[in-house]
């Protein structure tokens, strides 16, 4: 039986432009492509490319830098057997650029009007910079980015080199992508033809059991949710949970007032082989969670926020982007600055979105409580992790973005002293913050909603995507109302802080406290105490700069061994904080190397845990943040 995604009763043309009249393309010829998933079980894909050539030096590319990893990470390194020549089988002489790795220089014959490339590429080797655009395979589940397995002609935009694709699967397994199927003949896909640039953003997933349901909302495209798992009882889902895909693409509507008038697709893998990741597309989104992430209650809300950042990007991100990050191939640098509205918005907005569509509601917990506390992406359990940060004292934020892949790859230790990459959460804290000061300036009149309607919720069918600079961004905020800010922006995102901005969350109608008992947000006191992280066994895995741990000239990895004269334990360290107050030291006997060494804390401040407290003076303005808009079901495709 042939499956046939209602997507392709939908012909999807689209110019990428910076808003200008789109361009026709050019008359390039069709690459034809034909990929080998059949060994995915073992770990391979393989690929076979034709491209029209002519006589002289024929130059290939090898993306280098994907969309949505920011990072020049295109995983060149997997790639294995390399081998070109004719239709007939005769070898073409060919070598790599010594000065580019990922460019290939073709040395084409006289006679020679077609080159063939056949590629080998290795599977579940993902680097730090292309986990969410790399290939991964179990026996039962697969994923594959074509970025990883194909070459394409230098000279051309990506938006202007047609490719003709065809799939071969292993026996029996189904797939799913946004990519359009024109028929299957057996365990072989064929696809209508498109552009590199939309195939390389249309990842595909694979495997033996695979479900489809229908959640377009109410006067929406299409939408599908596609779930991939490597047993089919992951994919008995209780109606409720394929409800809350419904209710996310509803609630999107309702805030960005757009419906783009092509189908969107979620793809979700669910597998506890292959690693966590999701990566934003412009028509889908790539999430891979455990096996349970969809049916046990405790997971389904990471789940949910997933998949809802990831979503959130099919507006903020992909349709609408940093016009520095708008650029004709896979091989040009990336001006990456503006990640603190790319990815800090969209962390905002994939927060608000997983609540309202009521991911984050669960028997123990009401949605506001989810988006406070859920996990390390809940809006509380963030903000307490960054007023540990440091390096705000000598790094702004936006460096962080402008540097982005790099510190997604920073070393594990001082982290509190170097910056990782804060675009995103702080990113998201600053849409927080411009959030409650348009609810308070306006007296409730307006939110960020009404911006990221005028914002994002733009849309011209003609057009591909649409660029945007920082000074757009604050004419639309004055627009909506009268501000400093430019000021704002500026202090938040190039100043330099010795702490983390705090005067929204008064704003918001909450406080940050410090208590001496656990919190949904801190179970061990000695952050916000001693100034230091410790594992379960003794080992000092942070250190905050300017803490009683730092003072006392404390090494991170270093671990305790003893506590007040006693073997060390964490209810041990605990029991001694307390009693600081009494006036009771604290006295660690410490491993350092290959030395003993002993030492006592100077802090006298008891057991402490931060807290979020509700000002009942004012307006709880996350509540009304989190507020869902709009609630729907979802039947099931045969």
């Amino acid at each position: 039986m042939i499956h046939v995604d209602r997507s392709s009763l939908f012909v999807i043309l689209g110019w990428w432009s910076l808003g200008f009249a789109p361009v026709p393309a050019q008359s390039t010829p069709a690459v034809r492509a034909w990929v080998d998933a059949t060994l995915m079980p073992r770990g391979l894909l393989k690929s076979t490319m034709e491209f029209p050539v002519a006589p002289g030096t024929f130059v290939l590319l090898y993306p280098r830098w994907i969309p949505g990893t920011h990072a020049p990470g295109g995983p060149i390194e997997n790639l294995a057997e390399t081998a070109m020549g004719s239709p007939e089988g005769q070898s073409v002489s060919w070598r790599r650029d010594p000065l580019d790795p990922y460019r290939f220089l073709v040395e084409i014959p006289e006679n020679l009007e077609r080159l063939i490339v056949n590629l080998t590429y290795i599977a579940n080797a993902a680097t730090i910079n292309s986990e969410g655009a790399d290939c991964y395979a179990s026996s039962l589940t697969a994923v594959i980015a074509w970025n990883t397995c194909l070459l394409y002609p230098e000279g051309p935009a990506v938006k202007d080199i047609r490719v003709d694709l065809t799939l071969s699967l292993p026996p029996g397994w189904q797939c799913a992508s946004s990519l359009i199927p024109l028929r299957r003949e057996g365990d072989t896909v064929h696809f209508e033809s498109t552009s590199l640039e939309i195939l390389i953003d249309s990842p595909l997933i694979a495997g033996r059991y695979r479900r489809t349901w229908d959640i377009t909302p109410e006067g929406g495209t299409p939408h599908f949710l596609h779930v991939v798992s490597e047993s089919d009882h992951a994919l008995k889902l209780d109606d409720g949970v394929s409800a809350k895909f419904k209710n996310l693409a509803a609630e999107a509507m309702a805030l960005f007032g757009t419906a783009h008038d092509y189908p969107y697709h979620f793809l979700l893998v669910l597998s506890d082989s292959i690693p966590f990741c999701g990566l934003e597309h412009l028509r889908s989104s790539l999430n891979i969670v455990g096996e349970t992430g969809l049916r046990e209650e405790e997971v389904l809300p990471t789940t949910g926020l997933l998949v809802a950042h990831e979503y959130s990007h099919r507006w903020c991100g992909k349709y609408h982007r940093p016009r520095g990050m708008v650029v004709p191939g896979f091989q040009e640098p990336l001006d990456t600055r503006l990640l603190w509205v790319y990815e800090g918005l969209g962390e905002y907005l994939g927060l608000v979105l997983a609540a309202r569509a009521g991911f984050l509601a669960t028997r123990t917990q009401s949605t506001l409580e989810g988006a406070l506390q859920h996990g390390w992406m809940g809006l509380g359990r963030t903000l307490i992790r960054l007023t540990y940060q440091k390096g705000r004292r000598s790094i702004p934020l936006e460096d962080t973005a402008a540097a982005g892949y790099l510190r997604r790859g920073e070393s594990r230790f001082w982290s509190a002293l170097n910056r990782p990459q804060d675009y995103y959460f702080e990113g998201a804290l600053l849409w927080f913050e411009i959030d409650c000061l348009l609810r308070e300036q306006s007296g409730g009149k307006l939110s960020l909603d009404d911006f990221n309607r005028r914002f994002l919720g733009r849309y011209e069918p003609e057009w591909e995507m649409m660029g945007y600079d920082e000074s757009g961004i604050v004419d639309l905020l004055t627009e909506l109302l009268p501000y400093n800010w430019s000021g704002l922006i500026e202090s938040r995102v190039r100043g330099l802080q010795e702490d983390l901005p705090l005067d929204w969350l008064e704003r918001a109608g909450y406080r940050l406290s410090y208590v001496d008992q656990p919190t949904p947000y801190e179970k061990f006191p000695f952050l916000a105490s001693l100034g230091m992280e410790v594992t379960e066994q003794g080992m000092i895995s942070r250190i905050i700069p300017g803490g009683s741990a730092d003072r006392a000239k404390l090494r991170e990895s270093a671990q305790i061994i003893g506590v007040n004269g006693r073997k060390f334990s964490l209810p041990r360290l605990t029991d001694a904080v307390a009693g600081t107050v009494a006036g009771r030291p604290v006295e660690l006997l410490l491993l350092r190397g290959g030395e003993f060494a002993a030492t006592v804390l100077d802090y006298a401040g008891g057991l402490r845990y931060a807290d979020l407290v509700r000002d009942e003076s004012r307006p709880d303005r996350l509540a009304d943040i989190f507020a869902p808009k709009a609630r729907k079901t979802a039947p099931v495709l045969n």
